[in-house]
């Protein structure tokens, strides 16, 4: 049976809550704490589709959440690029998802502490994931952080091609960072709440 609707980082521990849940109605009586507990963890979990994505220059939130940086930078591997970072909270929608059609190219793990996204020194000290990927011939990354609420990493196998918005993984909380081409066109701007699936930018053709 497919739970759509529910994220697969989360399936185990529901589907656990709900045994205790039916377990405890049945032998002491109808709890509205663990109604509540349950409901409050389908909401945490929940996963809504994105829709057709008709342009595949089309660059789409990885994410649900604030916009809290757009600067011009520098990356190793890239060189010269648009850093787009999205912060997530555990009442945002954690799933995460392809902002493009892409090719990983390189993976990168770096184990560390799981932490507040919004302290300082967080991108050295945090566990992250980088991804080295390829658009249309173009070269760029994708950077997650996991966040305090976080107790491991949830990426799904996908091998080395994702399509635009297949789902990568999932996060209670943390960051996600796209560094785009320098030539991308943005259309979010800083501190802007950003649904799953929403349009961000344009890669340049």
């Amino acid at each position: 049976m497919k739970f759509d609707f529910i994220a697969k980082a989360g399936l185990g521990f529901l589907i656990s809550l709900a045994i205790v849940f039916a377990i405890i109605q049945l032998l002491w009586g109808f709890s509205w704490i663990l109604c509540f507990i349950l409901i409050l963890f389908l909401y945490i979990f929940r996963v809504s589709s994105v829709g057709y994505i008709a342009d595949s220059n089309t660059i789409i939130s990885p994410i649900e959440g604030v916009v809290k940086k757009i600067q011009s930078t520098t990356y190793a591997e890239i060189g010269e690029c648009v850093e787009i970072q999205i912060f997530n909270s555990i009442f945002s929608q954690g799933t995460i998802i392809a902002p493009l059609e892409l090719e990983v190219s390189k993976t990168t793990i770096k184990h560390g502490l799981f932490l507040c996204p919004f302290m300082k020194n967080t991108n050295l000290l945090a566990e992250r994931i980088l991804f080295l990927v390829k658009s249309k011939n173009k070269l760029w990354a994708m950077r997650i952080t996991f966040g305090a609420l976080n107790r491991k990493t949830h990426i799904y196998d996908f091998g080395h091609h994702l399509n635009h918005a297949q789902k990568i993984g999932f996060m209670l909380d943390g960051s996600i960072s796209l560094f785009l081409p320098k030539d991308s066109k943005i259309c979010v701007n800083e501190n802007d709440k950003v649904h799953i699936g929403a349009l961000i930018g344009y890669l340049n053709p």
